[in-house]
């Protein structure tokens, strides 16, 4: 029986696969149905061509299980081949490997290449040779499995391809004792031509792997040659999801990675992608080197460091703060391993192939949308080389611990102002804190800062872009910031030091308002304000007006002011002048009085002289007042003795009288 699922290859991978199970299930079921990888996993046949072996004449068989391949011609080994990775030349013609590996001798097969054809002819890449039951090959165009049945293929010499081939036959009593295995042709049964171009690693297992397996194993080839799996996950042999298509799905392209994985023998400490026809980009842990093996940095197993783009042009766009000239091609990086934010990495830019010569790399840690350029870190180019190449040196990932940063580069700018709010204004402290740092520019820096009416709150200065200023006492507001260089670049930024959305109270109510001719008007401070946000209300006016209700009706022209406390402890006022035709009004506060303290406060529609007398319960005069030429009194007074008291004031519009108890 054989199935394949056929896709072509001009995305750098095909999937050939008995199971049709969607790779997306394996991010849910993964660890309630798998084991980790062990050495019963190994394939049965594993040739590497950075593990060949010293015997001339032979490609040793990395499992140790004895079965090394003779090489037949003279296939050359490149050690700098694909993705810096070794891999052998073959010529099309003479070439070829035998490996003593028969295929009757399986009733299940699971094949794995790593090749890149040098041109578009159709050759053999493996074959079954002197197979009678299970006789099965694969050419650059084609595969032929169990029962004849054939699948189409396309593979083109422009890039490095992973195919992934599992077949299975019925039971057969015409089984082959001599068959063996080709490698860089598929032998006298296809009549093809021997392969032409680039053989890095086959894998041969005898038996259908599983999904994860498969996914596991193909996750150590993309990394190590640089080749984008075209759907599901990266999965590590310790079944870690290195990277989640589902999630990343929006940076699919190119995706390429660093890494080690013990169980593989893999290292790959640098890594370009093999589908990458501008070779924008590429990333070494370390020192970039002429090839992976001569990098002499180590990653720790199980590290990872992952990344994909977005597939957009390579022209720019502004950021969403409008304060940035990006690429709008732009990566996601995902970092696995309990130290990969440790890992310190060089990133080349190939400038030529961007519009630009010059460009900041900028990486947002925890993948935020829009880069916004307060939150941003900023490198700086290290090199140029003649050849446009921009070197960025110990650069760091996921220095939040979330897991993703995104990633890309922008016009570089004369000098750049960036901001952040270190502390909030809140209830416990009303004015917060800013920090302000210089990115680009010529040091010594000098800033300004002024408030919403624009007038000066501080200016000072910092040596030099790694010393950042941290200014204080900054209330609730809009603020002007204006940094300039010794050379008189500057950076224009308005900063805001916002409350928290908890801690706001929005009391509306209009500033003047008009006593009507009904000598009454209702003033509400609760009218905007959610229910359930406010722990109490508290108004007050000159006059002694005291009520702790939303809404007040006013029958007299003055000051009130609100008091608000909401339910995060914050109090917030609010203040109202209502005008109109004023009337002769009087008041005792506080009554009762607990301390014998009282005030007696008199309005006049107009000036004149008022006479204030105090009486006992009895209707003895206790004590007497006056005030002369005013339209506003406020006498103030104090009983020793505890009682009931009487007011009386005369104006010129009669007596009028109140009671004033002292407890």
């Amino acid at each position: 029986m054989y199935n394949v699922n056929n896709r072509p290859f001009k995305t750098g991978l095909t999937r050939y696969v008995t199971l049709f199970i969607s790779p997306f299930f394996l991010l849910t079921s993964l660890h309630a149905t798998a084991q980790l990888l062990n050495s019963s996993d190994h394939p049965v046949v594993w040739l590497r061509a950075d593990n060949k072996g010293t015997r001339p004449g032979s490609w040793i068989d990395a499992t140790g299980k004895g079965f090394d391949a003779s090489v037949f011609g003279q296939p050359v080994l490149q050690p700098v081949s694909l993705n810096y990775n070794p891999a052998f030349t073959f010529n099309g013609k003479t070439d070829s490997v035998s490996i003593p590996c028969n295929a009757d001798s399986m009733q299940e097969m699971t094949i794995m290449a790593v090749f890149q054809p040098a041109d578009t002819v159709e050759a053999g890449i493996w074959g079954a040779v002197n197979a009678t039951a299970h006789k099965t090959m694969m050419t650059t165009r084609r595969i032929t499995g169990p029962d004849g049945s054939t699948g189409s293929i396309s593979a083109s010499g422009q890039f490095a391809l992973l195919s992934t081939v599992i077949q299975n036959w019925n039971p057969s009593l015409q089984l082959s004792t001599n068959g063996y295995m080709l490698f860089g042709s598929s032998g006298a049964q296809s009549g093809m031509p021997a392969f032409k171009g680039k053989l890095a690693e086959l894998l041969i297992f005898d038996r259908s792997l599983d999904v994860l397996t498969q996914i596991q194993y193909e996750t150590y080839l993309a990394v190590k040659y640089g080749i984008p799996l075209t759907r599901g996950n990266y999965v590590s042999a310790a079944q870690a999801v290195l990277w989640n298509a589902e999630k990343n799905k929006d940076y699919s392209h190119h995706i390429t990675a660093l890494g080690r994985d013990d169980f593989f023998s893999l290292h790959q400490k640098q890594a370009a992608s093999a589908v990458d026809a501008d070779s924008v980009l590429v990333i070494s842990h370390g020192k970039l080197m002429v090839s992976n093996s001569a990098n002499a940095d180590t990653i720790t197993n199980g590290n990872f460091l992952i990344w994909g783009d977005n597939n957009k042009a390579l022209t720019t766009s502004l950021t969403s703060d409008k304060q940035l000239n990006i690429i709008n091609r732009q990566w996601l990086m995902s970092a696995s391993g309990a130290t990969s934010g440790d890992m310190k990495t060089t990133l080349q830019l190939n400038q030529s192939a961007l519009r630009g010569s010059q460009y900041w790399l900028v990486i947002n840690p925890g993948a935020y949308p829009g880069f916004p350029v307060d939150s941003l870190r900023y490198y700086f180019a290290d090199t140029l080389t003649a050849a446009g190449m921009a070197m960025y040196k110990n650069v760091q990932w996921d220095t939040d611990h979330s897991g993703n940063d995104l990633f890309g580069f922008v016009e570089p700018k004369d000098l750049l102002l960036q901001l952040k709010v270190v502390d909030s204004p809140d209830c416990a402290a009303q004015d917060g804190k800013a920090r302000f740092q210089a990115i680009g520019g010529q040091a010594p820096f000098q800033y300004t800062i002024t408030n919403n009416l624009g007038e000066l709150v501080v200016k000072g200065s910092f040596p030099n872009a790694a010393s950042t200023a941290e200014i204080s006492d900054l209330a609730m507001g809009t603020y002007g910031v204006v940094l300039t260089d010794s050379k008189g670049h500057q950076s224009k930024r308005y900063l805001t030091m916002p409350v928290p959305k908890a801690q706001q109270l929005n009391i509306g109510l209009a500033p003047v308002q008009l006593l009507a001719s009904s000598n009454e008007l209702l003033l509400d401070a609760g009218r905007n304000i959610p229910a359930g946000e406010v722990l109490g209300y508290q108004w007050k006016s000159a006059s002694g007006f005291n009520s702790a209700s939303a809404a007040i009706s006013v029958r007299e022209p003055g000051i009130y002011t609100v008091s608000v406390t909401s339910r995060a402890g914050c109090v917030f006022t609010d203040t109202v002048t209502v005008i109109g035709n004023p009337q002769q009004h009087m008041t005792v506060y506080p009554s009762p009085s607990p301390d014998g303290n009282f005030t007696i406060s008199v309005s006049l529609p107009k000036a004149e002289t008022v006479n204030v007398t105090i009486y006992d319960s009895k209707g003895n005069k206790i004590q007497e007042m006056t005030g002369t030429n005013n339209t506003e009194f406020r006498f103030s007074g104090h009983m020793i003795s505890p009682g009931l008291y009487t007011v009386s004031v005369k104006t010129s519009h009669g007596l009028e009288s109140r009671k004033l108890l002292i407890l």
